[in-house]
């Protein structure tokens, strides 16, 4: 963001659109991107298990009463991320498909 400040170029939108992180969002946000190396890679992408969400926050000391909003929190994350993914696939899968054979058929080596 300096060098495009230094450049007088303006500020990209999703960075001047970022929401400002309250105390804890953090935790969270960290907790997410680790958990996220739990998931199975099948047909697509799989939500992050149950079982890791819980591990993970017993490991960090989360006593019930916290626990279950941190469950909560997490899986709201992994839904709207497991729906931004398939989005993108999606208009990946779009971008290379071609009016006439439909998607792009890459030659096996």
């Amino acid at each position: 963001m300096e060098a495009a400040e230094r450049k007088g170029r303006p500020l990209p939108d999703w960075f001047l659109e970022e929401p400002e992180l309250l105390p804890g969002d953090t935790f969270y946000l960290e907790a997410f991107w680790e958990l996220s190396t739990c998931r199975s890679f099948g047909n697509g992408m799989g939500p992050i298990p149950w079982t890791a969400i819980i591990e993970y926050g017993l490991r960090f000391g989360l006593d019930d009463d916290m626990l279950a909003p941190f469950v909560t929190v997490i899986r709201a994350m992994d839904a709207e991320y497991v729906h931004w993914n398939s989005e993108e696939a999606k208009k990946a899968q779009a971008a290379t498909a071609t009016p006439d054979t439909g998607p792009v058929q890459r030659k096996r080596k």
